[in-house]
């Protein structure tokens, strides 16, 4: 996966192109040669099949299709970014508006909704292209309606853990990071210690333009560490070190205060080696609705309180319709009742 920022007239502002962090590619060869990317300039030659998936809060949609080149699938993702402070005026001096009756938000009187057509191009969009696509990213960013789940402990050991292993993606270009094989350019702060340590870089989600949209992640050195599931008092230090020493990381670089930073993990997490995220508490991204983000301060109370709390706990979470994992679930449950 690669991104890039093009601005209304289709031209590349940004032609940095990055690594994804998504474990869902086909082989780690793909993940790791960008020869595709570097070829791509522009995306009229790119034949669209499908529109995926729509979101209005994000202003962002998911496309299916081809390069004609090569006639290779690729997904892109086209996303609105904010109005750039300084395109405000220019974008007051050319705009028409449209009063709209029949949207009525609000019941004061002295409030109104109104379309606004710009006159003018203003705003980029950020592109970021999965290039070439499998099946399975398809899957993975097709609309579907999603369902609560409830994982037991039983649950988690009798269907969810055996079906993680028999669905598992390779690891390999996270140990690359790890190993400083790639992504090295990107890398904010290290701490090589094999039990403590980790490796703190921009997540692809952040553009690095805006300092109020920050992202990182943090991977830990450790290995054999899956998710929440694995957790116990033995990784108290390691998770202390990982929000202590990443804090400060951050606030040095850019200068952001520890409170202003939101600190948590993902169940499921999307890939099955630890790794933790800092966000901005003034920015809404992806993953951090409650149902599955998990505060890392929440994380290592719960553990401090009862040692086993993640091997005992009942973690609540949402999955799609179409995820395997969803139909072995549901099917349990039927059986049982």
């Amino acid at each position: 996966m690669a991104s890039v920022s093009e601005d209304s007239t289709g031209e590349s502002s940004r032609k940095k192109i990055k690594l994804s962090k998504d474990g869902e590619t086909s082989t780690d060869s793909v993940a790791e040669d960008l020869s595709a990317h570097v070829r791509l300039n522009s995306l009229k030659g790119f034949q669209l099949s499908e529109i995926l998936s729509e979101n209005k809060y994000t202003k962002s949609i998911f496309l299916d299709g081809y390069f004609d080149e090569e006639s290779r699938r690729a997904i892109i993702l086209l996303e609105k970014l904010p109005t750039s402070k300084d395109s405000v005026e220019k974008l007051l001096n050319n705009a028409d508006l449209a009063l709209n009756l029949k949207s009525k938000s609000t019941i004061e009187p002295n409030v109104a909704n109104y379309a606004c057509y710009p006159t003018v191009c203003e705003g980029d969009i950020k592109a970021t292209i999965i290039y070439p696509a499998t099946s399975k990213h398809v899957e993975k960013y097709k609309y579907q309606p999603s369902s609560i789940v409830n994982e037991t402990p039983e649950l988690y050991q009798s269907i969810v853990l055996p079906h993680l292993e028999s669905q598992k993606f390779s690891l390999q270009w996270v140990y690359n990071i790890l190993q400083h094989k790639s992504e090295t350019e990107r890398i904010v702060f290290e701490d090589p210690d094999p039990e403590l340590g980790f490796i703190l870089l921009p997540d692809l989600k952040w553009d690095e333009s805006e300092k109020s949209a920050i992202y990182f992640i943090a991977i830990c050195h450790k290995r054999n560490i899956n998710s929440l599931r694995d957790l116990n008092p033995s990784h108290l230090p390691l998770l202390k070190n990982i929000k202590n020493k990443g804090l400060d990381a951050i606030q040095r670089k850019y200068n952001i205060q520890h409170e202003k930073l939101r600190i948590f993990l993902h169940y499921q997490p999307s890939y099955y080696h630890l790794h933790v995220h800092f966000t901005s508490i003034h920015k809404q991204v992806p993953g951090c609705q409650f149902e599955k983000a998990h505060l890392l301060d929440s994380v290592i109370n719960n553990i401090e309180l009862s040692a086993s709390y993640y091997q005992d706990v009942t973690l609540t979470y949402t999955l799609k319709s179409n995820d395997p994992l969803f139909a072995k679930l549901k099917g349990a449950s039927e059986d049982s009742s």
